[in-house]
């Protein structure tokens, strides 16, 4: 079991967020926490361009993303958005 640190932009983000979004975050929170990325219910995709850290980006629906890295027994997630917000294409 891992153990998951939220970024407060992140929580602002998932609280304005609609519910059917809410409920993915959901899922893929829970699902990192227990398996981390194995047997992922989403797309995962690994972004470039980051020199100290390997951020990953996990694609809950058509236009919103999560973005998180792991380091040990911790999963810091740091972003969250729709595609176009967090310029991730």
């Amino acid at each position: 079991m891992y153990k998951i640190q939220i970024h407060k932009h992140v929580e602002k983000a998932l609280k304005k967020a609609p519910i059917k979004i809410k409920k993915r975050a959901f899922v893929c929170l829970n699902h990192l926490r227990e398996n981390e990325t194995n047997d992922f219910p989403y797309p995962l995709a690994v972004l470039n361009g980051y020199k100290n850290f390997n951020y990953i980006e996990a694609k809950i629906d058509k236009d919103y993303r999560i973005v998180f890295r792991i380091e040990d027994n911790v999963i810091y997630i740091r972003y969250a958005g729709t595609h176009n917000a967090l310029r991730t294409g």
